[in-house]
């Protein structure tokens, strides 16, 4: 640990992080451009959880450090996005014995080499002392939802996931994702964890468009 802490210090001086955002020296997602985030206004959990909490909108400098993770292989910005993530759930608390992230099927893993909602699971688990618990599966490729509508969105999950361990699940399961769309996913995540014997299914995730016709809260 001393080693790799000094090895640590060694690159952060010749090779100091840049703002995955602007650019800025000195960290990966700086001060300004955190302090540029619009929280998510509250609403209610899509249907299939029993909680809910988005921290962001899906939008600029979030937007970017999580295509940066996403799509460039940068799997250091989880450690940021996380710590976001651990300061969102500090003030706003939900109940959870253990966090499990949603699984990337093994095709989609073998191609992206990690899983960038457990990246954040594990930076989370880190922060807020909850252990990470695997055994949750995606048994089906439903391939990208991004062009499909809810229904379809919903119908393509349905089914994908599975509880893939003898071990019972947690009672009560905290799932993280990185983009929250219509919640599908999720619920579908839920319903094979209720099926081995989870009793509440919560889940956070870093960011979300807004639905629309929703509106801003003004503080």
């Amino acid at each position: 640990m001393i080693i790799r802490d000094l090895f640590d210090r060694l690159l952060d001086l010749f090779f100091p992080d840049r703002c995955v955002a602007c650019g800025r020296m000195g960290s990966l997602l700086c001060a300004h451009c955190r302090a540029g985030l619009r929280p998510y206004p509250p609403e209610a959990p899509p249907a299939g959880l029993d909680g809910m909490a988005v921290g962001w909108l899906y939008e600029g400098a979030i937007r970017t450090a999580i295509h940066r993770m996403k799509y460039t292989g940068m799997r250091r910005v989880a450690v940021p996005l996380g710590d976001l993530l651990a300061e969102h759930l500090q003030a706003a608390p939900l109940p959870a014995d253990a966090l499990m992230a949603v699984p990337l099927h093994a095709g989609r893993l073998a191609e992206r080499g990690f899983n960038q909602s457990e990246e954040l699971a594990n930076r989370l688990a880190h922060r807020c002392g909850l252990p990470l618990v695997p055994g949750l599966a995606r048994c089906r490729d439903t391939g990208h939802q991004a062009s499909l509508g809810r229904r379809a969105r919903k119908g393509n999950v349905e089914g994908a996931f599975v509880w893939a361990v003898h071990v019972a699940p947690p009672a009560r399961v905290l799932i993280v994702d990185d983009v929250l769309t219509t919640g599908a996913t999720l619920a579908a995540c839920a319903d094979a964890l209720r099926g081995a014997g989870t009793r509440e299914v919560r889940a956070v995730a870093l960011a979300r468009s807004l639905a629309p016709g929703q509106k801003m809260i003004q503080s």
